[in-house]
Parts: C-alpha cells; structure tokens; sequence
C-alpha cells in the first residue's frame, strides 16, 4: 500500500517540455527509488531536483511536505504511516495539527509520540466535546448534577474551555489531545535507519523439483547472481540436479524484468544475466543498460544478456529527452558555436533534431535518448534470424 506518491523532477531540466521526470510510490524498495532517480535523470554531476505533486494517504500532509527533501527521509516518513492503525492515524492528524509548519523531521518524530495521546472520534465540535466530557463524567463539578439541571449546560462552552485548557484540536476523525506535550526526539535529522530488505539479488527464484503438481511441491528461493556453491546448498535442500528444477515463481530488483520471463528459461542463463547485470549496477551503468532494453524492445532472456555484454556499443543521452534536445545538441557540437550565439535564434532544431534522429536511429526511452553505434554487437546467446539486422 503506497501511503505517499510524487513526481521527481531535476532542477534544471524543471522546464523542458518534453521532460516529464519520474513518478515515485512510498515506502520502496532502494530498487525502486534508483529507478526512479534514473528515470529522472539525476546523477551525480546533475544532483538537484525537486519533489511535486504530493498525494498522501493522509491528505493533510499534502501542503506540509516540502519541495526539497530526500527521498529516504520521505520513504522513512511514509514507513513509519503504513505501520500505523485507525487510531494511530487519527492521532498522527492531531498532532501535527497542533504544530506550527512542521518540517520533515519534525513530521517523522511526531509519529513516535502518539501513545499519550487521547481521541474522541464522536466529538467534531466544541458542543459534541462539551457533551462528552459531561455523560462520561470527565467534568467533576458536574457530576452529582441532577439531569433536569444539566439540560441547561452550555455544552459549546464547556467543550470551548476544556479544549482551550488541553491545547486540543479537531480533525476529520474527531477530537484529539496530548496528556504528554513533551516530544521525544527519535530521528535526529542524519541517520536514517534503513528498512528489512534483501538488495543482495537480481532476481529470487522460487525453485522446485519438476512434478506433475508443481503447485503442492516444497521449493526453495534461490537468489541470483549466485555462486556454484551457493546453487549446490539449495539443491542439496531439494534432492536434485539443476536439470530437474524448475521455478514457479520469481522477483527481480529491476522492474524491467517483471513478469518477462517463464518458468521455462534456463536457470544458469538467468545467472549469467544477474551476473552481467551486478557489474552494469556497480559501474553505475544501470540506466543505460534498461535505456537499451527499451530501445531494443527486449524481452528475451538470450538477448538481455547479450545486450548487457554489448552496452559500449550504444550511444546513451541521459540529459536528453526530445529531437529538439537532440537537435539542438548535434548543431552545437557540428557548428562548435556557444548556445548563447545568435546564429542559433531562429533555428528550428526540432525538425533538425526529428531527421538527425531518425537517420541515425536514435530513439527515445523513459532513462533519455539512446541509439547503436559503429562498434559491432556480438552475439553469443541470442540467435540472430537469418538476414536480420538488430537496430
């Protein structure tokens, strides 16, 4: 359940039509905010970006979350909202209703100061308050009142007073007050403690001896890149040979991969691939390499790790999003002009940028601009059709 969504948008890319950033659901997986880091081509020579669209679960968060803010401490925030209970919930509402402009920190830490708080969820107003507080004999001065008296209690007032007394608000669940005012400090605004993940895999196989009823058979999750002695732990778990297993059901950290592959695939190619695909991540490449699954349109396992052995024969353009970018891009370095130069005012470097693309095949992807180059792409896995050229 996403209890916070956003767009990601870099700074100064904030303006160019054709560039729409990355849209983001916390909590995530560290996979899954990468991706979208990717997606909205933040890297570390362009590291500024901004944070729009806000829509919580809690809808009055939405004016209070700010612009600027780190992704892990909004996935923290958004951990700390899906743990929590209706109660707990109606809370939070309070609490943070009871502060000034609270910043992101602050909003994290009031989530562990909810236990001293109390909720009426019947009471909307001071009258409602007023009338509970007096039949629940809160207001001792008015408990031995005979009810033909206490049909003439202001019950705005005495709701108004005591209200005013506790420092209560109201919320859209009802009334709530703090019996501890005091905030303990959990989160100090530096060390975020990061969520029970595995990160560890490219994908997690759900491996089973092949039977007639795979559904009833006992398996075993394999997570792969895996070493030989790893494979051989968890068959020695199942009683068989890599040959006699199947898998039933897998994950991957890349969500490219999801649902592209069968339980038919060859398991020590799907190795290879989280091998290969290990390497691409550690050298910071991994947007490349799913800009040119995208361009390749690529759903096979073979191909996927051939294009993943093959990645320096793509020209890859993170910072690029339209044929004007492109366009504009190719003039500056044929004309080597500065983008400030008269000569390019009045250029139309769309339309340049449309016939530039097409004649060298370059295509558009959600990571940026990306197309083959001179070098020659070597296939080992996949099997080329007869008379086919790969583009």
């Amino acid at each position: 359940m996403s209890e916070i969504k956003i767009m990601i948008l870099r700074d100064d890319l904030y303006d160019n039509p054709a560039y729409i950033g990355s849209h983001l659901c916390l909590p995530a997986t560290s996979s899954e905010i990468q991706d979208a880091i990717e997606k909205a081509r933040i890297t570390d020579e362009h590291p500024n970006f901004i944070v729009m669209d806000y829509e919580c679960d809690q809808d009055f968060l939405n004016e209070l979350l700010p612009k600027k803010a780190l992704l892990d401490e909004l996935d923290y925030l958004a951990r700390r909202l899906s743990s929590m209970n209706d109660f707990e919930k109606a809370a939070y509402e309070g609490v943070v209703k009871m502060q000034k402009k609270p910043d992101l920190v602050k909003l994290i830490n009031l989530t562990y100061n909810l236990d001293n708080c109390n909720v009426v969820f019947e009471a909307h107003n001071d009258e409602q308050l007023g009338k509970f507080y007096v039949e629940n004999d809160f207001i001792e001065e008015l408990i031995n009142v005979p009810d033909e008296v206490l049909r003439y209690i202001n019950y705005e007032k005495v709701g108004r007073i005591r209200r005013e007394a506790e420092n209560g608000v109201f919320t859209k669940n009802g009334y709530v007050v703090q019996t501890e005012p005091e905030m303990q400090i959990v989160y100090d605004g530096t060390n975020i403690p990061k969520p029970d993940e595995d990160t560890g895999y490219v994908f997690e196989l759900y491996l089973i001896k092949a039977c007639y009823e795979p559904e009833k058979a006992e398996g075993v999750w394999l997570k792969l890149p895996a070493t030989e002695p790893e494979i051989a732990s968890v068959l020695s778990k199942l009683g068989a040979s890599l040959d006699e297993c199947v898998f039933t059901h897998y994950k991957s950290s890349m969500s490219c991969f999801t649902d592209v592959f069968s339980e038919n695939e060859d398991i020590e190619t799907l190795n290879t691939l989280s091998n290969a695909i290990s390497k691409i991540i550690s050298g910071n490449m991994g947007a490349k390499y799913k800009a040119a699954l995208q361009y390749e349109n690529c759903t096979d396992l073979d191909f996927a790790v051939d294009i993943a052995n093959n990645l320096d024969c793509y020209n890859f353009y993170p910072d690029l999003s339209s044929p004007e970018d492109y366009g504009r891009q190719a003039l500056l370095e044929t004309s080597k002009l500065q983008a400030d130069d008269m000569a390019f005012k009045h250029l139309d470097f769309r339309r340049y940028g449309e016939a530039k693309m097409e004649d060298e095949g370059v295509k558009s992807t959600d990571y940026g601009l990306i197309c083959r180059n001179e070098k020659e792409f070597m296939f080992h896995f996949f099997q080329q059709p007869t008379g086919q050229q790969m583009t």
